[in-house]
């Protein structure tokens, strides 16, 4: 770690401030005078934002005594947005929050390491006030990948832009027993590292799909579409599918991960629902009763951990070897499958192996379908699944972002070109690009 961050600000400053009341307010903040180049001549890319809210919460008389936990406690933030005037919608509004960034995206893109330190939680009596930190990224470089700053861009390429965070009402945790009171301030910085090459990224993109069926057929379309990506070619590679429960480890009506809060209710609870069987044609042709195996071979994969914080409630002692998804806990609670529980936030369908290639990951285009076997199909029957699609630049496009960089194409009366980075890259044909990401050279 060096000390290479910017700080960014907005019409509300450096450290905008709400007080959570009845509606939803937003955090706004305009990356500017972002520098791309250091005096030796190294060019500057974005790692990632990190954001940093502090507030207050105010115990409320109900049955949980204890605060929300790091996972719980992203509920009380909404959807996040970072819109770039030359690469289009990054993070496009519609269809990424907090809960969902943080609870699942941050799982993968951090390479599958906790994404915070493990905290006591505190308990209160009726009008306890505590004071809370939440720290969230919103990342750029993708860990699970072999070289994982290949998806990082240029940092000026947010100049200009905005990025947004919506903090909830004051009653988005009354769910666990509290308001949220006082002033919430935020701060957002972006993590950035020099290379000597100048560089054209790999776009990746976070996908929600939005499936309303109960069963047993679950349809995804438009699968490696643009969605709000500016000059994104059809197609993408699938590096993550993930099917999104509720999550209910806490109890069964305050829901822990908070997928589902901005889309309304619906969601599975694996353990409740049954899942019996799993036909997934798009991947290797596998359809197994064994149900358990897909998360067993993903942790087994990716080596996964996560942290569980100190927590004794009701008299009983739960540790480290007790979290998500309970698999070294030798103790089943229920008669079914130890990994298929109400406390599985999502059901990894299709994931990276650690330091994975691009190349070798799965290349779609339109829809893609599976069918699934329950016990108990739930009802509402809304269904969310998220994905990570690594994409490729129309090469209009390319030479658009070596134009916006000061690098103009020969075509366009510069003396630079673009190449692919790795050796024995191909081109597909004349309408697409080379396997991302591409550096700039000196034509001839």
């Amino acid at each position: 770690m060096s000390a290479n961050f910017v700080q960014f600000s907005g019409p509300q400053g450096r450290y905008p401030a709400f007080t959570p009341g009845g509606s939803l307010q937003t955090y706004l903040f305009n990356p500017a005078s972002l520098k791309g180049t250091l005096p030796g001549g190294d060019f500057i890319y974005t790692d990632r934002l990190r954001f940093r809210i502090t507030g207050q919460l105010t115990r409320r008389a109900g049955s949980f005594v204890n605060t929300p936990n790091w996972q719980q406690l992203a509920q009380a933030f909404g959807a996040v947005r970072v819109y770039s005037q030359f690469l289009g919608e990054v993070i496009n509004k519609s269809v990424n929050t907090v809960p969902i960034i943080a609870n699942h995206d941050g799982f993968f893109h951090g390479g599958f390491a906790p994404a915070v330190r493990a905290r006591s939680q505190q308990s209160g009596s009726s009008g306890d006030i505590k004071d809370i930190e939440y720290e969230f990224e919103i990342p750029f470089r993708r860990k699970y990948l072999l070289r994982e700053t290949d998806s990082c861009p240029w940092l000026p390429l947010l100049e200009g832009g905005m990025i947004e965070l919506d903090l909830n009402p004051s009653n988005a945790l009354a769910l666990y027993g509290w308001d949220m009171t006082g002033q919430w301030t935020a701060e957002l910085v972006a993590d950035w590292f020099p290379d000597k090459q100048a560089l054209i990224h790999t776009p990746i993109q976070s996908r929600l799909y939005r499936v309303v069926t109960s069963g047993p057929e679950f349809l995804l379309k438009g699968v490696g579409a643009p969605m709000g990506l500016d000059g994104v070619v059809q197609g993408a590679r699938l590096a993550i599918l993930s099917w999104l429960g509720k999550g209910a480890s806490h109890t069964t009506s305050a829901h822990d991960n908070g997928f589902y809060a901005a889309f309304g209710s619906g969601g599975i609870l694996f353990g409740t629902n049954g899942v019996r069987r799993l036909d997934v044609p798009f991947r290797d042709q596998v359809s197994v009763d064994a149900v358990s195996a897909w998360i067993g071979s993903f942790l087994a994969d990716t080596q996964a951990t996560r942290h569980r914080e100190d927590l004794i409630r009701n008299n009983n002692s739960q540790n480290d070897l007790a979290g998500w998804p309970f698999a070294q806990d030798p103790i089943l609670t229920q008669n079914v499958q130890s990994y298929v529980t109400d406390a599985l936030d999502f059901w990894p369908l299709i994931w990276p192996t650690l330091y994975d290639k691009i190349a070798d990951m799965q290349k779609v285009d339109g829809d893609l379908s599976f069918t699934v076997t329950l016990a108990d199909p739930p009802d509402p029957t809304l269904n969310l699944f998220r994905t990570d699609e690594v994409c490729g630049y129309t090469p209009a496009k390319v030479l658009d972002l070596m134009e916006r960089m000061g690098m103009p194409h020969v075509s366009r009366g510069g003396v630079y070109d673009y190449a692919p980075k790795y050796a024995g890259a191909k081109k597909a044909d004349d309408t697409t690009q080379w396997g991302m990401p591409l550096k700039i050279v000196r034509a001839g």
